[in-house]
């Protein structure tokens, strides 16, 4: 499971001055982010502290705020109701960030990021609860025994996809085990922090890789084969639908001989076998698929499950990803092999 850190920056009103294209953006940021509360591969935290922020900048609550705004704009299309429900629901999350990383707070001099994402926002509380968060996610990268490699930040706008972190740290106070001594004054910690400002980025930081490789059932390949397929229509420019981003059936062997083959072979294979599922669902490199035959002539028939085509794609020399193609346009991912396996799940 992906997690995910909202900043409170992206639930906060919208300043008076803004731009109906700026409220347009904003309601449709809560409601991108607002459908993954349901994604079950995603658990998504706001800190301890965000509420408390917002109300001390006076950014909530937000429904006569953002009445008068949409009013100001001639919004219609949007309900003021409706946009209030998605924040307090994301307000409303659990566990909050410092409870499921056991972190509770940092004390910090000297604190810069590179790109400066503090400076987003003017707000007071806005700053000291974003400048704590950045700092608590850059050590537990660092630092923990499990690190947040894939972990994301969400903000409201961000400049790079990746920031630079530096600070010195007086005392960290957290329930964790596995955190060492962090340098100390006048001594500087640094790390980094991933960050994201829509769904497209949030993906992009995905490494659909690790996904397929520590997947322990059908919903996790499956995760990591519609990110693969999502990044290459967005490597072609394309706008895809997560939503409608279609997938193969997943055999029920395909799992376990697929990561048999991956241990074998370290890091390397799991971008491969992916890059050539991509390949089978997009119709591409056809010159790297072959009929699996009942035997070893290029002269016997093709093995068939009913209607159902049993095909064999080269991943590379050594691996071939066997799959059957369905009668009614399903792929079905069957297994990973070696190159003298021939055999395909029924």
């Amino acid at each position: 499971m992906l997690d995910v850190t909202i900043d409170a920056g992206v639930i906060a009103v919208p300043s008076p001055i803004s731009s109906a294209d700026q409220l347009h953006d904003y309601v449709g940021t809560l409601l991108d982010w607002s459908k993954l509360l349901d994604e079950p591969w995603v658990a998504i935290h706001i800190s301890e502290g965000a509420a408390e922020a917002l109300v001390e900048d006076q950014l909530y609550p937000l429904r006569d705020q953002l009445k008068a705004l949409f009013h100001d704009h001639g919004i219609v299309e949007y309900d003021v109701n409706t946009v209030a429900k998605m924040t307090d629901r994301l307000l409303a999350l659990t566990p909050s960030f410092e409870t499921y990383y056991r972190v509770k707070d940092v004390l910090a001099d000297s604190l810069d990021t590179n790109p400066d994402i503090i400076k987003l926002t003017t707000h007071n509380g806005l700053q000291s609860d974003l400048a704590r968060c950045v700092l608590l996610i850059a050590i537990l990268r660092k630092h923990c025994r499990q690190p947040l490699a894939g972990h994301s930040l969400i903000l409201r706008s961000v400049p790079h996809s990746l920031v630079k972190v530096r600070a010195q740290i007086h005392e960290i106070e957290h329930e964790r085990d596995d955190l060492p001594a962090l340098p100390s004054p006048p001594d500087y910690f640094e790390g980094d922090v991933l960050v994201c400002d829509d769904f497209k980025g949030l993906v992009k930081c995905l490494d659909e890789s690790a996904i397929l490789k520590e997947a322990r059932d059908t919903p996790g390949v499956e995760l990591a084969i519609k990110v693969a397929l999502f990044k290459e229509a967005l490597a072609k420019s394309q706008e895809p639908d997560w939503s409608d981003t279609r997938t193969p059936t997943i055999g029920s062997r395909f799992l376990e001989t697929c990561q048999e083959c991956c241990r074998d072979q370290g890091g390397g294979l799991a971008p491969r076998i992916l890059q050539a599922i991509v390949e089978t669902m997009l119709n591409q490199n056809m010159a790297a698929i072959h009929a699996l035959r009942t035997g070893m002539g290029g002269a016997d028939p093709q093995r068939m499950r009913g209607t159902d085509k049993a095909q064999r794609r080269d991943i590379d020399y050594e691996f071939h990803l066997h799959y059957w193609e369905c009668a009614n346009g399903v792929i079905e991912l069957a297994s990973v092999v070696h190159h003298n396996d021939f055999s395909i799940p029924e």
